[in-house]
């Protein structure tokens, strides 16, 4: 078994007593770069820059709120009872990756809407940037030990030695956060890759695959999680995985449907 050991306290630094946690610097650092990467694609759209920095506030904004209100609302509710700031205490780890999305989903249509620009068009440059964004995100969440696997016997484990982690000490847990960040980061890449295929199907199309591939990794992934089994084995993220499958699959489908018209059924 190949041993990843992570003894880096998830505190970064401390400024004025105000500790700045790795988990926040990451988060930071996937706003970056998935802002640099929507502006490539709007470059190439032929879309101003300003209107990519407005949707990026949008989104930022809603992504980050619709996260740490649906882990607070899976996690946190006692904590936030005792002490109500910590709700928006982002750097200290805590946040729903499906919270994250359909927030930042609504956030996009609203300001699709606002600013004229279609939302099928806007997901499309979006959906690169999103999957090349959660891969950096999820760097700080292996620091932090956030997010942690199962404990494992396979040929790749993560053991964690600092007590400020937010995983078990001194057990060989599965990387998922390594995972998730490696497999995310090739999405990314294969949407960016592929997007002029996928443009052929109108749009949206990117951001449909975006959506099924985002879903399968999510689905395979929480097969090394430990988390609540709610239906037919499965647990809530693979629950909602398989809702959020279903709605791009069923987008590519509608997008087929108005390209290539399907033949009308035979009269009986």
């Amino acid at each position: 078994m190949l041993l990843l050991p992570i003894g880096l306290d998830p505190v970064a630094l401390s400024i004025g007593g105000v500790e700045i946690r790795w988990y926040g610097l990451f988060v930071a650092l996937a706003i970056v770069v998935a802002v640099a990467i929507a502006l490539a694609g709007a470059r190439r759209a032929g879309l101003a820059a300003g209107l990519v920095e407005d949707a990026a506030l949008w989104v930022g904004v809603s992504a980050l709120a619709g996260g740490r209100v649906l882990y607070v609302l899976q996690n946190g509710l006692p904590d936030i009872a005792a002490h109500p700031l910590h709700l928006f205490a982002i750097w200290q780890g805590g946040l729903s990756f499906y919270g994250g999305l359909i927030a930042g989903l609504l956030g996009l249509a609203v300001w699709a809407r606002r600013s004229g620009v279609g939302f099928g068009r806007a997901a499309d440059i979006a959906a690169p940037a999103a999957a090349a964004g959660q891969a950096v995100g999820h760097i700080g969440c292996l620091i932090g030990g956030d997010s942690y696997g199962l404990p494992t016997s396979g040929p790749l484990a993560v053991v964690y030695s600092n007590p400020g982690a937010m995983a078990p000490q001194g057990v060989a847990l599965a990387p998922t956060q390594l995972y998730e960040a490696v497999a995310l980061g090739l999405l990314a890449v294969a949407l960016w890759l592929g997007r002029g295929r996928l443009e052929r199907l109108g749009p949206g199309a990117t951001a449909a695959a975006y959506l099924l591939g985002n879903a399968a990794i999510r689905f395979g992934l929480f097969f090394l999680r430990d988390d609540v089994v709610v239906l037919a084995g499965l647990k809530v993220a693979q629950v909602i995985a398989v809702a959020i499958a279903v709605g791009g699959a069923a987008w590519l489908v509608a997008l087929l449907r108005a390209r290539r018209p399907w033949p009308a059924a035979a009269a009986s």
